[in-house]
């Protein structure tokens, strides 16, 4: 009796003992109460094809036999011409199931799955699919049912094959895909007298999901170095180019289709996978479309992956599988899955650098919200003298706090300049526009200038009262000092004035030397004196710029330079017009033309 107990309770120990093995290291990662990340820009695609050719390795596909046939010409043309390719990494278990949770969800796989024979969702997830506005499926009904309990609503439609059909004995397992190539084909067919289901797919943000599993079956069937694996790529690479010849036909080549080519898992050279061999666990990635930088010719790579060597084309670098669903989200423009743990890989993407940077701060904003909300529970169930915070180490977090105080310091300074520009413009124009008006007075006053015939009331009012009023409704809108009314109206009343005052010579007063001269005259008269005071504003402009950003006594030197520049144009100015009054017999109005070049040597000396 006693030893029955002691064998009872060994038995129970060991049962203990191997129960905390799911606690230790099968508990789910995900955590829920995150916020979804939107980019606030238009997507590059309107709806996104994926086909994940289950179970082909990246080696297979694009590595050429030894007559140098491609097993896949479709794919291989895509690669060379139109998209862009590189080889993605996934993470133990290479099962099927895992696979795809981290390509449509982002995350690797629940291993809590496991002990449910990765059937069922232990944790439910987001995932693209659910984030989308509809998405469609067809393939294996041990792949493509999990997708659609986990969604929120009734979105995501699945059309599945019988479980008899998943036979691996079966001597052409293709029939499996080419079973999804035809329905595919006859869905968007039947859609054309469905209008119900016709407004469903014009609209935006819609994916097509092709799970392909003939490639899998023969691949355990046959081995993947066998004629039927290779005959079952082909058949593959044929029925996407039909399926894109669709989907561009029915929407009329409106390109706005982004297509991603993937696998879940590879395979071993025997037929098996779930562990961690390279042949397992590279899978390839082709993606072209609306979105997709396409293919650039280069010479000089550097990847150990082997990969360049075996086909002298361009490629990307190695990422991994959960990045894809990160890319899938930003091409349809959803927001990320929120258990996502994946890096976008911008490599793929031909937007610009602003997309760019929304969508990555995006990305980064979603993981930090798992961050958050992972460490609010653990502290909540730790007592505080326990619980020990994250730390990332002190050298990395200064270096960020430095380049965060650099760029806020240098977004300070933009921000407290942003109205410079304006409003210097508008003081230099109301200022040309001054001194042009005091030159035209003293012209008209002394070289016999008439009065232009005047305007009529109706324009007048109206050249008079229009820009006001557009610059005041400007201002008035962006909720501007009262100040700012006065630095941009004033210019207008100055050149409504100057405006005004322009005439045409009649004569000049009697002289021995009295010749009558074109108003031509005049005018470059008042160009010069226009020219001349805008190179003061200009030089002044230039030195208090400089001295501004670098302030050091030698300097100094560049202030009596510009001043020594603007004094000789004025010098200069000065004998053409002395000259000019020479020529016209007005010596007496060269004296008060020459008050006017002291008025601006004054400006000179202010400067």
């Amino acid at each position: 009796m006693l030893l029955l107990a002691f064998f009872i309770l060994g038995l129970v120990v060991h049962v203990v003992f191997f129960i905390s093995i799911f606690d230790i290291y099968f508990t789910s990662p995900l955590v829920h109460g995150m916020t979804p990340q939107h980019v606030p820009l238009p997507a590059p695609a309107k709806r996104l094809v994926l086909f994940v050719a289950d179970g082909l390795k990246a080696d297979t596909l694009f590595k050429t036999d030894d007559t140098k046939i491609d097993k896949a010409p479709f794919i291989r043309s895509i690669m060379e011409e139109s998209g862009s390719w590189g080889v993605s990494h996934t993470r133990v278990p290479t099962e099927s199931r895992p696979g795809h949770v981290a390509l449509i969800a982002g995350f690797y796989e629940d291993v809590s799955a496991v002990a449910k024979g990765w059937k069922e969702n232990p944790v439910e997830f987001d995932s693209v699919f659910n984030e989308s506005r509809h998405t469609w499926c067809w393939g294996s009904p041990d792949i493509l049912p999990m997708f659609a309990k986990g969604a929120s609503g009734d979105h995501v439609y699945t059309h599945t094959y019988s479980a008899e059909m998943e036979d691996f004995a079966s001597t052409d397992a293709s029939k499996l895909d080419t079973w999804v190539f035809d329905e595919v084909k006859a869905f968007f067919s039947s859609a054309k007298a469905n209008d119900t289901l016709l407004s469903q797919l014009r609209e935006e943000r819609n994916v097509f999901f092709l799970h392909l599993l003939g490639i899998d079956t023969n691949g355990h069937a046959h081995r993947p170095m066998s004629r039927e694996y290779a005959e079952n790529i082909e058949i593959v690479d044929a029925g996407v180019a039909e399926i894109v010849s669709v989907m561009e036909d029915f929407f009329e080549n409106d390109k706005g289709t982004s297509y991603i080519f993937t696998s879940d898992h590879g395979m071993t050279n025997w037929g098996s996978h779930g562990a961690g061999h390279p042949s397992e666990t590279l899978t390839p990635l082709v993606a072209w479309g609306a979105g997709i930088r396409t293919a650039e010719r280069t010479t000089t790579q550097h990847f150990n992956d082997h990969y360049l060597d075996l086909n002298s084309l361009p490629l990307l670098p190695l990422c991994f599988q959960a990045d894809i669903a990160p890319l899938m989200s930003s091409l349809i423009g959803v927001p990320i899955p929120l258990n996502s743990v994946g890096v976008l890989p911008l490599g793929y993407l031909d937007n610009s650098g602003l997309f760019k940077a929304e969508s990555m701060y995006a990305n980064s904003i979603q993981i930090m919200e798992q961050f958050k909300v992972k460490m609010a529970q653990k502290k909540e169930t730790t007592l505080s003298i326990l619980f020990t915070p994250y730390q990332c180490g002190l050298v990395p977090q200064i270096a960020l706090s430095k380049e965060m105080i650099s760029q806020a310091l240098e977004g300070l300074a933009y921000y407290h300049t942003y109205d410079r520009v304006f409003l210097g413009s508008s003081v230099v124009f109301g200022f040309v526009g001054w001194t042009s008006y005091v030159v035209l007075v003293i012209l008209k006053t002394h070289a016999a200038l008439r009065r232009p015939r005047p305007l009529s009331a109706p324009v007048r009012k109206t050249v008079r009262w229009m820009p006001s009023l557009g610059i005041s409704m400007f201002l008035l809108i962006q909720a501007s000092p009262w100040t700012y009314y006065i630095y941009c109206l004033l210019p207008v009343y100055v050149w409504y004035s100057v405006l005004g005052s322009t005439g045409h010579k009649t004569g000049v007063q009697p002289g021995r030397h009295a010749r009558l001269y074109p108003l031509s005259h005049h005018a470059a008269c008042c160009l010069s004196s226009c020219y001349m005071n805008i190179q003061v504003v200009f030089c002044s402009a230039v030195f208090q710029h400089t001295c501004s950003e670098v302030l050091f006594p030698g300097h100094l030197n560049v202030k009596t330079c510009i001043c020594t520049l603007c004094l000789t144009h004025v010098t200069a100015g000065q004998n053409i017009l002395s000259q000019y009054f020479f020529h016209i017999g007005q010596y007496q109005q060269f004296s008060l033309y020459n008050l006017l070049f002291l008025y601006f040597n004054d400006q000179c000396i202010f400067v």
